[in-house]
Parts: structure tokens; sequence; C-alpha cells
């Protein structure tokens, strides 16, 4: 049911006390719990599936102060990642949108007849810059959803314990669609990582966990704290299912090092909430200039590739050989001037305003122009921008400055070129299999045994398919490719003769 047609009024489930946390037998690492509620009794049922522009999990938000009787007129939030009710790209931040898609709380595997449909209202806020987190009012006040037994949460106000004990609650999606509710995995903290990246995003201080069991579905699932009751963070990505070859890539977040990036083995990470509740104002209506308000007004330069094939926030590892590449960066945005710095990471930060530079005109310097760095690891591109030639509080914070970001690549890979050959009654069937960043691409030939040298640089062919097909001539042959990672580097010789 919507919440537009009734609320069912469950008074067991009001009696339910946000600050406790139970773990329902969940064991510190071991697996997650199904849970239930048939009773009414269980201490997350205002935890809710996400239904938008992805399946996820949120949290309904306390956004009033709970000593106000005021507060039960204000409308309902819910707290979620970003990319699940938009797909915001690196420096974007998306602002005052209409909703779509819809929440449901009582979200259990046993009370599919007691779940309450609540429309997303609006979209206020979503970003993937720095963090990952949306905010959504629903189509509800707070005294209507209480009334209904569903109580609020309240975020954090300071860090955490590097080592709290937090549980994770989410709805998974599973094999099996008949189990995909509610879950609930226990674990403590694992330390805060100073940077993640995953593909073209960039995050700052996300905490770490290895809780069991989060898969596609449990984005935004809220992370509370055991010792508080408070939300923590929002469950965001893991590399539990990651190739060691994909480090940074989709589904493969990573922690970027001197040079190259680690992934902790099995580790989630969840976008910080501290003091999220500080963004609405004491009515409860979101409030994104609101004094202590953590969040990224998105009031930013712009970035974009300045020629076809420049440097861009897709283009992760560049070449380095011939030519030097430079940025090629185009800054435009809502503010006349810029200031700019390039950081390698994670020695330096964009959000450091030592080393940026002297303020720039975007009019008479648009593009920047600086070759690439030439050493090894991850860099990034950082600006600001302002309305004045003269620096101030009425320019673009360097708390959230605008990034582009290169990986600079010049090992080549040791890993042997995922090649097969299948042989066919006419000839023989070539696949070229690739390792993710490490081998991406071939270039080939085939010729007489005896006759071809597959050292010899002469004659080869990029590989345009992801196979091909060699006729049988005759006489034996030979097979020659040369694996390249993504950043233009030489791998290991394949080399097969052919019957």
């Amino acid at each position: 049911m919507t919440i537009a047609l009734a609320l069912v009024s469950c008074s067991a489930l009001a009696s339910a006390q946000v600050a406790s946390v139970p773990t329902y037998g969940a064991a510190d690492n071991g697996p997650s719990v199904l849970l239930s509620n048939a009773d009414g009794g269980n201490a997350y049922p205002s935890i809710v599936r996400v239904q938008a522009r992805a399946t996820c999990t949120g949290v309904f938000i306390a956004t009033t102060d709970p000593d106000d009787p005021r507060g039960d007129d204000a409308s309902a939030w819910v707290a979620t990642n970003g990319h699940c009710v938009d797909f915001p790209a690196t420096n974007v931040v998306v602002r005052e949108q209409p909703g779509q898609g819809f929440v449901v709380f009582n979200f259990f595997i046993d009370t599919t007849t007691r779940q309450i449909q609540v429309p997303i209202r609006r979209m206020a806020y979503a970003t993937m810059k720095g963090q990952d987190i949306a905010l959504v009012e629903l189509s509800a006040r707070v005294g209507e959803l209480r009334r209904a037994g569903f109580e609020p949460w309240r975020p954090v106000l300071t860090l955490p314990e590097p080592d709290e004990p937090v549980v994770v609650v989410g709805a998974p999606l599973q094999r099996n669609p008949q189990l995909s509710y509610l879950r609930l995995a226990a674990c403590p903290l694992e330390g805060r990582a100073a940077f993640v990246y995953e593909f073209t995003w960039h995050w700052y201080g996300f905490e770490r966990t290895r809780c069991s069991d989060l898969l596609p579905g449990s984005s935004g699932s809220p992370v509370i704290s055991r010792k508080t009751g408070r939300i923590v963070a929002l469950l965001n990505t893991t590399n539990a299912f990651a190739e060691p070859y994909s480090a940074c890539q989709p589904d493969s977040p990573c922690e970027p090092t001197g040079k190259d990036a680690v992934q902790p083995e099995a580790t989630s990470y969840a976008t910080p909430m501290i003091r999220i509740d500080r963004c609405f104002d004491g009515r409860g209506e979101f409030d994104l200039n609101g004094p202590g308000c953590p969040l990224d007004p998105g009031t930013n330069t712009v970035h974009a590739p300045a020629t076809l094939g420049s440097i861009n926030p897709f283009l992760l590892n560049v070449p380095i050989g011939g030519a030097r590449p430079t940025w090629s960066v185009r800054i435009s945005g809502p503010h006349e001037y810029y200031r700019y710095k390039v950081v390698k990471v994670p020695d330096d930060d964009c959000r450091d305003l030592r080393g940026y530079g002297d303020v720039l005109s975007i009019t008479t310097r648009p593009v920047i122009t600086d070759h690439l760095p030439t050493v090894e690891g991850h860099h990034m591109l950082c600006s600001i921008g302002g309305p004045t030639r003269r620096w101030g509080g009425d320019w673009q914070s360097v708390d959230f400055p605008t990034v582009t970001r290169v990986r600079i690549d010049t090992t080549p890979s040791t890993l042997a070129a995922p090649i097969a050959i299948t042989e066919t009654p006419t000839g023989y069937f070539v696949e070229f299999n690739t390792l993710g960043i490490e081998v991406s691409t071939y270039t080939y030939k085939v010729g007489p045994a005896g006759e071809t040298s597959c050292i010899d640089d002469r004659d080869y062919r990029l590989a345009l398919l992801e196979f091909i097909t060699v006729p049988k001539g005759g006489r034996p042959q030979v097979f020659c490719a040369v694996p390249y990672d993504a950043a233009g580097n030489r791998g290991v010789l394949f080399e097969k003769q052919l019957p």
C-alpha cells in the first residue's frame, strides 16, 4: 500500500527505541542475518528499500529537534547514495529535482502484507563528488510515519572511533528474490580511508568495514554505531568481488598509494553522515547553507576536455612517450576567475589551499595546457572559482574543489596475454581476451613459420574485434600478438605455432 492511501498502526513498532542497536545473533564479520518483524518488535523498520534510478537501501533520518512538537508537521526525509537516485558525473551536484520512485517501510521477509510504500516527492540533493549521498523528501509527514511506528534515525555529530562496533542494515539483492529483504551484518569499523577512487569518482574520508554479504541493493545501507545508536555512514561500494587487476575501475574501489593503489581484502566503503542533520533548519526544511552543513553546495568550476581525445575525467591512464601530453582541461562555470594546482595523491590534497596558483581569468585563459606529470601514480588537477580577482569567502570553498584525475603509468604489465586459440576444420578461432586495465588491447600478425619473426615490429595490426579467424594455409604458420595495458605500455609477447 502507499502512504497516500492508508497508514497501518503498529503499536509494537512504536515501542522500538532508535538508540537500541540489537544484532539479532549476527557475529562480528560473520554471515548476515535475515531480519523478521512479524511481532512488530524489530528495531529497524525505518530502514527502507529505495526504488528509484536503482534498487538500493535508505534510511528515514531525523531532521528536527526531538523535543519540538512542531517536528511532526515536517516533511519526512530519507538519505541514500547519490547513485541510487541519479548518476552524477565526477564534479556534479544535482539539486532540486522532481522525485521519481518510492521507498518501502517495514521491508521484512515476513511483513509483505504490512509494508508501506511512500512516493518520493522531491530529490533535493544528490552528488558523487567527494561523497556519495542523496537526500530525498517523501510524500509524507514525520508525524504520519511516527504514528505508524517508524522512528527516524539521527546521524553522528563527531567522527567514530577507528574500530567502532557497527551494524550494517540493508536489503541486498539475492539470487532468490524471495530473500531480498532487510538483513543485518555486524563488524567493527576498519579505520578511515583518506581517499577512495572508483572509475572517475574520488571520495574523501570513507569508513572501511568488512561486514559480510554486502551486495547490489546494499548501496545506501546505514552503518549504525552500536555505541551511540546513531548513523555513522551510508554504505557506498565494495571490492569484495573485484579482481586484483581491476583496481580503481568500476565495482573495484581502491585507495591510492605513492605509485599505485591498494585494495584491502574484502573491504566495503561508506560515505560519512556526520552532521547531515545540520543541513535542515529548525522546521525540518532542507537548507544547504545552514550553519555546519557538511555538503558541497555545488557552486563550482567545471572541467571539460578542451579537444577531442584530450585528457578528461574518463581517461584514467595516460601513456608517456613521444610528444608529452598535456592536461588540456577547459575551465568554465558560474564564476569569471579561478585558481588551480596539480597534486600527487596521497602526498598532497586538493583541499589544502597551499600550492594554488595566482588568480586567472576564464575569459583570457580558459584552457589549462600544462604538461602532465611524468612521475608514476595518481595525480589531480584541482581548481576553485570565484566572482572577483580577490580570493575570499565568496569563492568556491577549498573544501569542495573541482577535480580531474589521471593515473600516470609507465610500467608494462607482466600478466600473460589471455588469448584462447581453438582449431576448427578450416582454421583457427582466436579470442583476444582482456584483463581489465592490465591487458586491454592487442596488435597481432600471422605469417608462414620460418619466415615470420614475432620480435620484428613490422606488419602488426590493431585487433579491432574481440576475435578473428585464421584460415589454414596448407603449411605451418606462426601467430604473434602483443598485449597493451590501458596506458599503452607494451606487455609480454604472445607467440603460437599453428600447424
